[in-house]
C-alpha cells in the first residue's frame, strides 16, 4: 500500500521496484482503460488517423506510439507491432463497419504499446 513503503528508505525509483505481479496489475489496468473502442481516448486516436488520411498498418502504429507518448520503441517491439497491425491489412473510415473495425484495431494497437516494456519503463 502506498502507506507502508517496502523500506525505511521509503519507496525506491527506477525499474527496482517492479516486480512481475506488479507488471502485470500495471498492463491489466491499462489495459482496461484502453479495450473498449468506444472510449474517448480510442475514439480521440481513430479521429487522429482518419484526419491525418491514414491508412497502412505502419500509420496505425506510428499513431498509437505517438497517441502513447510519443514513444520511441526498440526494433523487435516495432516488428511485433507492426505484425499484429497488417494482420487487418489497410485501414478504412468507409461507413460506419469500416470505421467500427479501425476503432478495435485502434485499442489493439494501444493494448500492445502499453504491454511493451519501452511504455512501461518509461
Amino acid at each position: 500500500s502506498l502507506m507502508d513503503p517496502p523500506s525505511v528508505e521509503g519507496w525506491h525509483t527506477g525499474k527496482e521496484w517492479i516486480d512481475g505481479g506488479t507488471l502485470m496489475e500495471r498492463i491489466n489496468f491499462a489495459s482496461k482503460l484502453v479495450s473498449d473502442p468506444s472510449a474517448p481516448g480510442v475514439q480521440e486516436l481513430v479521429g487522429r488517423l482518419q484526419e491525418q488520411g491514414a491508412s497502412s498498418p505502419e500509420d496505425l502504429v506510428d499513431a498509437a506510439l505517438d497517441f502513447a507518448g510519443p514513444l520511441v520503441v526498440s526494433d523487435n517491439t516495432r516488428e511485433a507491432l507492426l505484425a499484429a497491425a497488417s494482420e487487418g491489412g489497410a485501414l478504412s473510415f468507409d461507413g460506419d463497419e469500416a470505421i467500427e473495425a479501425t476503432g478495435q484495431r485502434a485499442a489493439q494497437a494501444l493494448r500492445l504499446v502499453i504491454a511493451s516494456p519501452e511504455y512501461q519503463f518509461a
